[in-house]
């Protein structure tokens, strides 16, 4: 999960340059809570932006229901 709204990351790429083993503190466990830690701390170093969808529609409504309808895309931020 991304660190902004929970939505996934994308475009991501992450190099592990160094690493070491301690017999007494390393497990499986430790190396994954670790990774995730340093993860979601480049993620927001990163200072990463929510990419929102964009589409083009064609919408067909009864004249009665036109300034409904601008309403509701003008609520929604749309260009029309």
């Amino acid at each position: 999960n991304g660190i902004i709204a929970g939505y996934p990351l994308i475009d991501i790429k992450v190099t592990l340059y160094d690493g070491s083993y301690h017999e007494v503190d390393s497990s499986e466990m430790a190396f994954k809570i670790a990774g995730s830690m340093c993860m979601k701390d480049g993620a927001k170093k990163a200072k990463p932006v929510l990419l929102e969808p964009i589409m083009a529609v064609e919408i067909v409504t009864p004249e009665d229901y036109m300034g409904d309808v601008m309403g509701d895309l003008n609520r929604r931020l749309s260009s029309v």
